[in-house]
């Protein structure tokens, strides 16, 4: 029969279905495994999120600081960053390199000192080697019969004194090695980590990005012309030849002039004659520098998938 809800409609579902509340089968950890979404949600195994254009770094702003760069200044790579925070960047390497200098040189030390003294002990070895060999010579040999009957006389008979006790064959160094190999697990026969070997430290502190030696000098100026009507943070900027606003297009800085045009304009204008628009000054291909950009949240112009690895649980 339909059931009469209180408000007078009627139902087709029976009282059993209607009380009934959700299935285990559907529940989480009601199987025997991990499913992947539950893995997921546990926080295991490789996480992906698409980066949107809001995530991306606006031209003009350092790459370290993160902010409207102040007194920029490029990189070879094309990187901009304020003057102060690469600086201190550079600084804060300089002062690591010399931390691993000393600690290689050190190291390097040490090895020359024990090469030293290795060589010293096989001399000396060879010495006493060439010593007994001698004295050796000189002494009347035994019988090696006579050293037979010795050892079965000690160790193959009981003892007929009280108290005499039988001597054991072997060496203090190979007892140590059985020892070893039986009771492993006592404290002075446990490994022990190895030395790790020391790098040999870069001269110069590397880029922050392209990973390149990175020097003082190798940083250059540049001045970036702001649009009309934005200032301070909010400031934007311009191509010095178009006059069309820079957001995530391709940049040229060209380091002998201190011009930034976008990349459309140098390849038409600048690029066939080699002569800067703006000062009319030749440039090399050296003194062009293409000025690394985020692009956009769209996938064509870049990698816009951000991934955290992390371990994967094994059912």
């Amino acid at each position: 029969d339909p059931v009469v809800s209180p408000s007078g409609q009627q139902s087709l579902a029976s009282p059993l279905t209607a009380t009934m509340g959700r299935r285990h089968a559907l529940n989480n950890t009601a199987k025997s495994y991990f499913t992947s979404w539950e893995k997921k949600e546990a926080g295991y195994g490789t996480k992906t999120a698409r980066v949107g254009t809001d995530s991306k770094l606006p031209f003009g702003h350092c790459r370290l600081g993160l902010q409207r760069a102040v007194d920029p200044v490029v990189s070879p790579s094309g990187h901009i960053y304020s003057k102060e925070a690469i600086y201190e960047y550079l600084l804060a390497k300089q002062e690591e390199l010399a931390k691993m200098r000393a600690a290689w040189e050190k190291e390097q030390q040490e090895k020359a000192t024990g090469e030293v003294v290795k060589a010293s002990q096989e001399e000396q070895a060879k010495i006493q080697k060439f010593i007994q060999n001698q004295e050796s010579v000189s002494r009347k040999r035994k019988n090696p019969s006579d050293d037979k009957k010795e050892v079965m006389k000690k160790f193959l008979y009981a003892p007929k004194k009280a108290g005499e006790i039988m001597q054991d064959p072997k060496s203090k160094e190979e007892k140590q090695q059985d020892l070893q190999r039986t009771s492993f697990w006592l404290p002075e026969f446990t490994p022990s980590a190895k030395k790790q070997k020391v790098e040999a430290p870069p001269k110069r502190p590397p880029s922050p990005f392209s990973r390149k030696p990175l020097r003082l000098k190798d940083l250059v100026p540049i001045k970036l012309k702001v649009l009309e009507g934005t200032s301070g943070r909010e400031a934007k900027f311009v191509c010095q030849v178009s006059g069309k606003q820079i957001t995530y297009q391709d940049t040229v800085f060209l380091r002998n002039t201190g011009v930034v045009m976008l990349k459309k304009c140098y390849d038409e204008l600048a690029k066939p004659t080699m002569t800067c628009p703006v000062t009319g000054k030749k440039f090399k291909k050296k003194h062009a520098i293409l000025i690394k950009s985020d692009g956009t949240g769209f996938a064509s112009t870049g990698n816009v998938i951000a991934k955290a690895w992390s371990e994967a649980l094994m059912n």
